[in-house]
């Protein structure tokens, strides 16, 4: 059911007849609201604020002329906008299978109406009039021109963004093979916290398997490292989406159109072609494992076709313009990690780490200043008991829980380990590092004392004090595994090696943050 709200005049010039709900009803993607002013009509999505322009309101002297318009100009916008053509009917069947009109508009909805109000009642505003844009063109003009606050990070973002992230996460293309046990070991389907391991452990089988095709039909050394690493890079944008390769099969279409925003650098036609190819390679593996059909193999490379267009089409401009968006938001961002590490670093801590529930006592004591970021301070402690990232990890200070973004379980309490320093923080507070979920390690943090003020260090600069015990053995069952271990292997409990840990530490340390990355 799509609501449609309306005023009373508006709803007796289309001769519907309009009801009060509950305004709760209103607030979702398959929901909209309308404003007339003067020769244009403002249809706008209510949780997405996408607008839709219908010129001549006058016109429509029923709801059926109506809603032949608004459709004709939403699909006309969808044309425009960056959503691969094959989800354009989905989108289109989701939001017209019945439509209900509504008397009255939220406060939410009626501050957006008037904002797009403004500006097309502005006629030396940031409208350009003199090309005489289309409905289409000069909706787009209105969401560029509009941010909204994204509820999970918080940071202000185009409205073209939300309805992107709307239209790839809510209107998939799954591959339909006829699943058998062999292709079966791809799939993932739990939705527990080791949802992002599980994720990387199908990737892998992938990747493995698909190596081992492209070598036994004779390809070169470079042609199979290349098409490999196109395979990888897509299975880990997937991954980041939160889904397999089996679970849309338009996602080709977003990994090429922003391709060269994740990279952070423009990349040339050349090479785009060749990740084209790669990706067209790795569909037709996927089709010989029978994890693709024939029709799954077309709407594929057609994703790969439309976003390799996306990139040189008309609407290029528009991409750019995203683009630079998107470098003054990463540029926002870096400005606020920097101004914030300065409010933090004036002072430096010395911290003790211990090894909970294992005896004798396996601890680290390290100085660092307090402009350490969290997730740092996370592979500081890690690498400094041999933890060799096999497993997920959070870090926690009190009730509060932080977590590496890509990582995040969901709790409504868990910060972002990459938004918050250890100066935040003070002597005599104590955090928890909770790593592998299965073999529960513990290590408790301890912030001991502090002294001076520090030279600014960006948190690279912690200097390795004293230590006992040589560290955690990975999937060994948690601390009980590992003390009957030490009964074998007496090296396990013996006096750190300061300087030797030392000279390896920073670069333990990078690589760590590289494999969580």
């Amino acid at each position: 059911m799509v609501i449609i709200a309306v005023d009373d005049l508006l709803a007796q010039h289309l001769h519907v007849n309009t009801r009060a709900r509950f305004k709760g009803q209103l607030g979702n993607a398959q929901n909209w609201s309308v404003r007339v002013t003067g020769d244009f009509m403002i249809v706008m999505n209510n949780q997405l604020a996408l607008p839709v322009i219908v010129r001549h309101p006058q016109r429509f002297n029923d709801s059926r002329s109506f809603m032949a318009a608004f459709k004709r100009q939403f699909l006309a916008l969808l044309e425009l906008s960056p959503i691969p053509h094959a989800k354009i009917s989905l989108i289109r069947n989701a939001q017209f299978a019945t439509v209900s009109f509504e008397r009255g508009v939220n406060t939410a909805a009626a501050r957006y109406l008037q904002n797009y109000a403004d500006l097309l009642n502005d006629h030396q505003g940031t409208i350009d009039w003199s090309k005489q844009p289309s409905n289409a063109e000069l909706a787009l003009q209105l969401a560029e021109e509009t941010w909204k606050k994204d509820p999970v990070s918080g940071e202000k973002l185009p409205i073209m963004d939300f309805f992107e992230d709307y239209a790839m996460m809510n209107f998939h293309l799954p591959a339909h093979p006829d699943f058998n046990e062999h292709n079966r070991t791809y799939l993932y389907r739990s939705s527990s916290l080791n949802d992002i391991m599980n994720a990387v452990a199908v990737n892998q089988q992938f990747l493995t398997d698909y190596r081992r095709l492209l070598d036994r039909h004779g390809k070169s050394d470079q042609i199979i490292d290349r098409d490999v690493d196109v395979a990888a890079d897509y299975c880990s944008f997937c991954e980041a989406n939160g889904i397999s390769p089996l679970d849309d099969l338009a996602l080709p279409y977003y990994y090429l159109l922003h391709y060269d925003e994740r990279q952070d650098e423009n990349i040339s036609d050349t090479a785009l072609k060749g990740i084209a190819t790669g990706l067209r390679e790795f569909a037709r593996f996927m089709r010989a494992q029978q994890l693709f059909s024939d029709d799954d193999f077309s709407q594929f490379n057609q994703a790969v076709a439309q976003g390799w267009d996306a990139l040189h089409s008309q609407q290029r401009t528009y991409h750019l313009q995203q683009l630079l968006r998107r470098i003054q938001l990463q540029f926002d961002r870096q400005r606020q990690n920097v101004r914030r590490p300065l409010d933090v670093a004036r002072q430096n801590f010395r911290v003790r780490v211990e090894l909970a529930d294992y005896s004798p006592q396996m601890w680290r004591e390290f100085e660092v200043s307090g402009d350490t970021r969290l997730d740092k301070l996370c592979f500081q402690v890690l690498t400094l008991f041999n933890v060799r990232g096999n497993h997920l990890f959070d870090l926690w200070a009190g009730t509060t829980g932080y977590q590496l973004p890509l990582l995040d379980s969901g709790y409504e309490e868990t910060a972002s380990l990459t938004k918050h320093w250890l100066g935040e923080f003070k002597a005599g507070d104590q955090l928890t590092l909770n790593y592998d979920f299965g073999d529960s390690w513990k290590f408790i943090i301890r912030l001991v004392a502090t002294s001076g003020v520090p030279r600014r260090s960006n948190g690279d600069r912690a200097k390795l004090l004293a230590g006992f015990g040589r560290g955690i053995i990975e999937d060994i069952g948690g601390p009980t595994g590992l003390t009957q271990a030490a009964k074998d292997d007496l090296t396990l409990n013996q006096p750190l090696d300061i300087a030797a840990v030392q000279e390896r530490w920073g670069a333990a340390i990078t690589s760590l943050q590289r494999h969580y990355e």
